[in-house]
């Protein structure tokens, strides 16, 4: 039976929160065992390299149509079908062969580009509109908590019993998750529209339409920024403090989980921040601007700071380069087009999975011309002053659309 209205909103949050867990941990467990898989495949462990590749490729692919699915099929059943992908997925990567984790990764992608669009249908429809930015900030706090979970319980299960066991753990959580949202899909998916002509015949998704409109382009471009910064961040982190700050392995792990922390206690009161002040760009400016001045005194980290200094940077770094998620779908969700909030999510989503696959690599280039990972943390820098260029213009251009006078 469909939860009852007094638990709706709540249940509606919940679901989708565990989705997002579920989709999170799974592409984030093969990096963080890389040395135990490559060992189980008789491989080198840079190949973990291209292993998140083809996951977010897929990823970056499958939120194309995603929104159309939603639109077709209902956002419980999309919900159902990230979670079975998910499960598909996690089977075939505990397969020691490489050509059973090739396809195992990407059917793990696909499941992560279903979850997001259907959430952001979900949120919209069935959570109060006054809320809106809270709701999407605590959906997206699953994302870092994820990385927090598998780092604290991959590697130790990779070490005593297998790291095919945290494999296992993730997929009872995508099966459990699954059978929630079917409790929901006679009241979620009452909406769906089977002959809706803008999902028959839209062949990129809602990527156009996210173009087309200018408010809409300008977030979703700076949230490709965003989420290129986040990446960077996440994956060069512990190389830069090791080779050029003095670090052990150890300590920079846990400045890696300061960091991963700061983004999951900042996303929620983020969206509260944003409901009250009414403006969702305005934050956005705000943890940008803190994410450029972060950034810079980033690049000039000396073993020789006080160490509370160091683990207060982490944090605030994370806040700034990994709170920002929840706000930037909440805020595309109230800039699209009646009926198309799916579409434009599934839209968003393909740019932010974009940043996630041009970040690194842009990195590595930078680093081959630079030398050193401290001078190339100025990217992040100058990408997070790019950003700040494409909130304002946004802004402009919400102020255009309000008056009617602009799209």
């Amino acid at each position: 039976m469909p939860p009852t209205p007094a638990i709706a909103a709540w249940y509606v949050v919940f679901v989708t929160t565990a989705a997002q867990l579920v989709v999170s941990m799974s592409n984030l467990l093969v990096p963080t065992v890389a040395p135990k898989v490559a060992e189980t495949l008789g491989v080198d462990p840079v190949l973990v390299g291209y292993q998140v590749g083809l996951t977010f490729g897929a990823a970056t692919i499958a939120s194309v149509y995603s929104g159309i699915a939603v639109m077709r099929w209902g956002a419980a059943l999309t919900t159902q079908l990230s979670m079975a992908l998910c499960l598909a997925g996690l089977g075939l990567l505990a397969v020691p062969h490489m050509g059973w984790m090739v396809i195992g990764s990407l059917i793990v992608g696909a499941g992560m580009g279903c979850a997001s669009p259907a959430a952001a249908h979900l949120i919209v429809h069935h959570t109060p509109a006054d809320r809106r930015h809270l709701m999407f900030g605590i959906k997206q706090t699953s994302v870092p908590l994820g990385g927090v979970i598998i780092s604290l319980t991959a590697p130790a299960l990779a070490v005593t019993v297998g790291w095919q066991w945290s494999l296992v753990f993730i997929g009872i959580l995508a099966a459990l998750t699954l059978a929630l949202a079917g409790r929901g899909r006679p009241a979620w998916d009452a909406d769906r529209q089977p002959g809706s002509a803008s999902a028959r015949f839209e062949p990129f998704g809602g990527v156009p339409l996210v173009w087309r409109q200018e408010s809409l382009r300008w977030v979703a471009l700076s949230a490709t920024l965003f989420s290129g910064i986040q990446r960077i961040l996440v994956s060069f982190t512990v190389v830069y403090v090791v080779a050029e700050g003095g670090y052990g392995l150890i300590e920079a792990g846990i400045l890696l989980s300061l960091a991963q922390a700061g983004g999951a206690l900042a996303r929620i009161p983020m969206g509260w921040l944003a409901d009250r002040v009414k403006s969702g760009l305005a934050v956005l400016t705000l943890l940008c601007i803190l994410m450029i001045v972060s950034s810079a005194v980033l690049v000039f980290l000396d073993p020789g700071w006080p160490k509370p200094a160091v683990y207060a940077l982490f944090f605030l770094l994370g806040v700034s380069c990994l709170g920002w998620n929840g706000l930037v779908h909440a805020e595309c969700s109230r800039l699209a087009p009646a009926g198309m909030v799916s579409l434009v999510a599934g839209g968003t989503s393909f740019f932010v999975f974009g940043g996630v696959i041009v970040g690194p690599p842009l990195f590595a280039v930078a680093y081959g011309s630079i030398g050193t990972y401290g001078d190339t943390m100025w990217l992040m820098v100058i990408l997070g002053a790019l950003a700040l260029v494409l909130l304002y213009l946004a802004y402009r251009a919400s102020g255009r659309l309000r008056r009617g006078d602009g799209r």
